[in-house]
């Protein structure tokens, strides 16, 4: 009888055990999973569930940026549409340079403003002081260039190549100005200056080029090449009345060598109107032109 009861006291407290175990378990709440919320463009949320490989690892959700999987771009050179050329300078004020171009990057006539940088050859910084008509330099700029006449773009950087173009410009800007101030009263009323500049031979075709253009600025008019025959055959010159609004500058060189020139300068506007620097000669001695007029005459 005393078997009995153990056994039934026994099934008892097991049965109670397994009953409060099952209470606790069922009272154990678990969490589910939150979802990925991804922002979208529109300021909607997108839900996105993350995935996890076999090998344990998570993947990185949709819209990470690939940038910090495959590091950055590479931005792009400054200099990449810089491009570099060669320039004889003519002219040299406070707000640019009157130049010619001398290679490809471009072969013609500029006004160019100046930019922050100017070098020596040895890459020392220089003051637009110590530029002057006459030098070669190479001008880096972006690349853009104003199609006007003459054309325009501002350089970035200058420096200079210890070059010089032919010292002969320096010599015949001179004389024009000079035969500019000689008789002032031919110069008046003209909107057009002409210049022929066909038997100087020691000047390239870009430096006759500024020569005319500077010469313009000193007769009042604007300057271009022209012989008396292209301007007869145009109608501009008549032979009877010469040039109503224009001059014609004729520069005649003779002789040029061991840095003595002999030339002759004329400024024409009629047959009763015109006026010459005859048997000019000059000689270039230290960098520096000196000439004297044989003759000068009047008509």
């Amino acid at each position: 009888m005393r078997k009995k009861k153990l056994t039934v006291l026994i099934f008892v407290s097991l049965a109670f055990l397994l009953t409060a175990c099952g209470r606790q378990g069922s009272g154990k709440e678990t969490a589910a999973e939150e979802p990925l919320k991804i922002e979208t463009e529109a300021g909607n949320t997108r839900k996105e569930e993350t995935q996890t490989p076999a090998d344990g690892t998570e993947k990185p959700a949709l819209g990470t940026d690939m940038q910090e999987q495959e590091g950055k771009v590479p931005e792009t050179d400054a200099g990449d549409d810089e491009v570099k050329g060669r320039f004889e300078i003519f002219e040299v004020t406070q707000d640019g340079l009157l130049a010619c171009g001398m290679d490809n990057a471009y072969p013609g006539l500029c006004r160019i403003g100046h930019g922050n940088i100017l070098e020596n050859q040895d890459g020392e910084t220089i003051g637009l002081s110590e530029l002057v008509p006459g030098m070669i330099v190479e001008l880096t700029w972006n690349g853009g260039v104003e199609e006007s006449y003459p054309a325009q773009f501002t350089y970035s950087a200058l420096k200079l190549t210890g070059e010089s173009g032919n010292p002969e410009f320096l010599l015949y800007l001179q004389l024009l100005q000079d035969l500019a101030k000689t008789d002032p009263g031919l110069n008046e009323g003209i909107t057009e200056s002409y210049f022929d500049f066909t038997s100087v031979a020691s000047l390239s075709e870009g430096e006759k080029e500024g020569l005319a253009y500077l010469g313009g600025t000193y007769f009042g008019g604007f300057g271009s090449q022209s012989t008396q025959e292209e301007l007869a055959a145009q109608g501009i010159l008549d032979r009877e009345k010469g040039i109503e609004n224009g001059i014609l500058v004729t520069i005649e060189e003779l002789s040029n060598q061991n840095g003595k020139v002999t030339c002759n300068a004329e400024k024409y506007r009629s047959g009763t109107g015109a006026y010459y620097f005859h048997d000019v000669t000059a000689e270039y001695k230290n960098g520096k032109w000196k000439y004297e007029i044989g003759a000068e005459m009047i008509s």
